[in-house]
């Protein structure tokens, strides 16, 4: 009965879907462009492809070879509305709760780079090239964003889930129909470190990409735990075989202990939230009360949740409480920088 309920208002969702595309395609709406080349990082499904780690990836790339580099991130479950300046390059000037966690989160990790959540990011992306000198942006989660020119089109794909059932939400995980995978200039599998369906992900870009767009091949490369409840971390290898209780809000929370067996922890309790969630004391006292009583030496948590945390969680911490660090790893970088540098030289010769 829920399915058959949910028909006509999926079938209006796709409808309107498609039809925003179309207008864009046909010119009746007009995409904006920046002062500055544009790069777009995002996916055709919902959720837990890994778009921030490669956003970081890009981002200290980037401003290692010498470019001044912002991020425009919507900033999703934000509660300050508007435009908000999470990072000037020198300082991290608003939290996970003022801006969201992820653009907070690559604001920490980005030294650096400058970091502006705004869910019109054009507007933000001209602002911001005013009052300082921007050589080229990273669009967060921007593959829909189409209102905004980009000069770089990179779409990841999971492995593990590559066309989302095929189907667009409810029914399945597609944002919008697989025929907009068209619109990548890249694709970058993410995961593929694990089993999966190499002929899937072969079939999907020979049947909706364009001709010769080229596939990389990523996963995430777990590069240590910091410990939140004291100062200190340690390395993953280090509870091999031990216990370890696992909290998380995020999109794929299988992934996430995929990553901690994989370093043959033993995860003996495991709470998950709805992505993004934002914990209240409450939640953590069940969590932390649960780890006790299955045994737990530690607590593992993401990134994402650490910063969603309350300030004062893990203040006295019956356990040691460690937030897992990961990282994009490519295994054709020297490829993947390539397109990324090419594409920044085509868009200045293109201005010039």
């Amino acid at each position: 009965m829920k399915r058959i309920l949910l028909t006509l208002p999926a079938a209006i969702y796709e409808l309107g879907v498609r039809t925003r595309i179309a207008l864009y395609e046909a010119n009746y709406l007009k995409s904006h462009g920046l002062p500055a080349p544009v790069i777009s990082i995002g996916n055709i499904t919902l959720g837990g492809t890994g778009k921030t780690p490669l956003v970081c990836y890009l981002a200290r790339y980037l401003r290692d070879e010498g470019r001044s580099v912002a991020v425009l991130s919507r900033g999703y479950r934000r509660t300050v509305r508007g435009r908000v300046e999470v990072s000037d390059g020198e300082s991290v000037l608003a939290d996970a709760v003022a801006a969201g966690d992820e653009p907070f989160l690559i604001a920490r990790s980005c030294p650096g780079v400058r970091v502006v959540a705004d869910k019109d990011r054009a507007g933000a992306g001209k602002w911001l090239a005013e009052k300082s000198d921007v050589s080229v942006f990273l669009l967060d989660d921007g593959f829909q964003h189409i209102r905004l020119a980009r000069d770089l089109n990179l779409v990841l794909m999971d492995a593990g889930d590559p066309v989302g059932g095929g189907r667009m939400v409810p029914f399945g995980r597609l944002r919008e129909p697989l025929t907009g995978l068209k619109r990548a200039d890249a694709v970058i599998v993410t995961r593929s470190d694990q089993a999966f369906d190499q002929a899937e992900v072969r079939d999907a870009v020979a049947r909706y990409c364009r001709a010769g767009t080229p596939v990389f091949y990523g996963y995430h490369e777990v590069t240590g735990l910091r410990r939140l409840d004291c100062e200190g971390g340690a390395r993953a290898i280090d509870f091999a075989r031990r216990r370890v209780a696992m909290l998380s809000g995020i999109a794929r929370p299988d992934r996430f202990q995929a990553d901690l067996e994989h370093f043959a922890m033993r995860v003996v309790a495991r709470r998950d939230f709805p992505d993004h969630y934002r914990y209240r004391m409450e939640d953590w006292n069940a969590v932390a009360a649960d780890a006790v009583a299955s045994g737990a030496e530690a607590i593992m948590i993401t990134e994402k949740d650490a910063a969603n945390l309350p300030a004062r969680a893990v203040v006295g911490s019956p356990l040691p409480v460690y937030a897992v660090q990961i990282e994009f790893r490519c295994e054709d970088e020297t490829a993947l920088k390539t397109l990324v540098l090419r594409a920044l030289m085509q868009a200045g010769a293109k201005n010039r």
